[in-house]
């Protein structure tokens, strides 16, 4: 079986990102809000990474540190991104709810069980097992869609040194806790939680395909005001967008989930190449394929 199966969510962001990017590059309120909104989710995963590594249980404290050094390498990328702008004398801009992807996917996994409990969070109480499997399937997937935006992003940015550099550190980063988090969910598979995973992959694939439809929504409708986009541009980029998302659902999003390769995951932005020897702006690449024996079981995890 192909063990390089594609994200479905991921197939059609590039059409549509290519073809705007440029476009929203050369205005400036289209480029500070793209700038926040990125600087707007790192702050939030930082400040959620922070939080879990300290209620990290007794019996899984070395994933700790990781957790907690991403989360810092977060909030320090979050003040990169936030400062973008000001490399054409600009002020970053408040992100409206509406169009925080974050935040739409964390409330959406909460409700489908896909995340630890916010609550909790907020409350200091430790956490389960469970939970930490949740929210390593949220990274491995959250990270993926975001490194691929950014590596995009980055392409438009690439002659252009004082953007160019702090992106690449930020995906430099983003290849290193993609690691971080297929590991942790390659050792809970072989201790027996495979069903567990397998689901929580699912559930956080579907999740954030619905987030990034919502959200792109929201955001094409602020960058068509900003762009003075016609009614008729809008409206197909709009349709577009649903229409994918619809595909994704209908044709693309369950396939790869239901069809575990060996134990590996459907989402292939893994380890990459020290950042010494890669290229600055260069996504993650392929992981090897895992040992029949660690296959992961195909039971629901109420099974």
């Amino acid at each position: 079986m192909d063990t390089s199966v594609e994200v479905p969510v991921m197939r059609w962001t590039a059409g549509l990102f290519d073809g705007l990017c440029e476009e929203a590059f050369r205005n400036d309120a289209a480029f500070a809000l793209l700038c926040s909104l990125a600087a707007a989710a790192e702050a939030r995963n930082g400040r959620e990474n922070r939080r879990i590594a300290v209620l990290v249980p007794r019996g899984q404290r070395d994933l700790a540190p990781g957790l907690a050094r991403h989360g810092e390498q977060q909030g320090r990328h979050a003040r990169l991104l936030a400062g973008l702008p000001a490399t054409r004398g600009l002020t970053p801009v408040e992100v409206p709810p509406e169009t925080d992807h974050a935040r739409s996917l964390d409330l959406l996994l909460e409700r489908r069980g896909g995340c630890p409990a916010h609550g909790r969070l907020r409350r200091g109480e430790p956490l389960k097992e469970r939970d930490v499997i949740a929210h390593l399937a949220h990274g491995y997937v959250a990270e993926t869609r975001a490194a691929t935006w950014l590596a995009r992003f980055a392409g438009h940015c690439a002659g252009r040194l004082e953007l160019a550099r702090p992106l690449a550190e930020v995906l430099r980063a983003k290849g290193a806790h993609l690691d971080h988090c297929r590991q942790g969910l390659l050792r809970f598979t072989r201790a027996g939680h495979g069903a567990a995973v397998r689901w929580l992959l699912r559930e956080n694939a579907l999740a954030e395909s619905r987030a990034h439809r919502d959200t792109g929504l929201a955001v094409l409708a602020r960058l068509g005001r900003l762009l003075d986009w016609s009614t008729t541009r809008s409206v197909a980029l709009e349709t577009w967008t649903k229409g994918r998302y619809a595909y994704e659902r209908l044709a693309g999003g369950h396939g790869p989930w239901l069809r575990l390769p060996s134990g590996g995951f459907p989402v292939t932005v893994v380890p990459s190449p020290p950042p010494s020897r890669r290229p600055a702006a260069a996504v993650p690449g392929t992981p090897p394929a895992v040992p029949p024996a660690d296959r992961a079981p195909t039971a629901s995890p109420g099974a």
